[in-house]
């Protein structure tokens, strides 16, 4: 039953975003309609349905911090382009995770990449990888913060 309540879930979901993206075109719904459900089936079969559930409140909190430090890194990458003066020492950072597997890991490195300096290049189990601009910085504090911040999301 959890199968079917999210490939529902899933379903309705891409055909939202299908919506959006096409600005509700009708001659796009055809094409939504028989992709919307195989795509669904396909995620089902890569990122099986979580008994973790995240808590609401906490993904709003989540979803304000996640927006201000997206902004953030936008900022930072322009400045760095702008202004070759500012310091930057690429490099690779590993990190071990203690949240659980499944979605909490996935949306950690997902949000990683979107953060200022970093990108999330492999998930292996409970670590880490990440590329990024300025070794220097305090890169694992910061994952450590971000990682807390999904934890609220998903207690156990």
């Amino acid at each position: 039953m959890a199968y079917a309540g999210s490939a529902a879930i899933r379903t309705a979901l891409l055909l939202l975003t299908w919506w959006a993206l096409t600005e509700g075109d009708p001659a796009a719904t055809g094409f939504g309609l028989g992709a919307a459900p195989l795509v669904a089936l396909l995620s089902l079969r890569f990122f099986p349905p979580s008994p973790l559930r995240p808590q609401p409140v906490a993904t709003l909190v989540f979803s304000g911090y996640f927006f201000l430090r997206s902004v953030a890194a936008g900022v930072d990458v322009a400045r760095r382009l702008l202004s070759p003066r500012l310091p930057i020492s690429p490099g690779y950072v590993s990190y071990t995770t203690s949240l659980p597997a499944g979605s909490p890991r996935w949306l950690l490195a997902n949000t990683l990449s979107l953060l200022p300096g970093t990108l999330s290049v492999t998930l292996h189990g409970r670590d880490i990888e990440l590329h990024c601009l300025d070794t220097t910085m305090p890169v694992s504090e910061d994952v450590a913060r971000t990682e807390l911040r999904i934890a609220r999301m998903f207690p156990q």
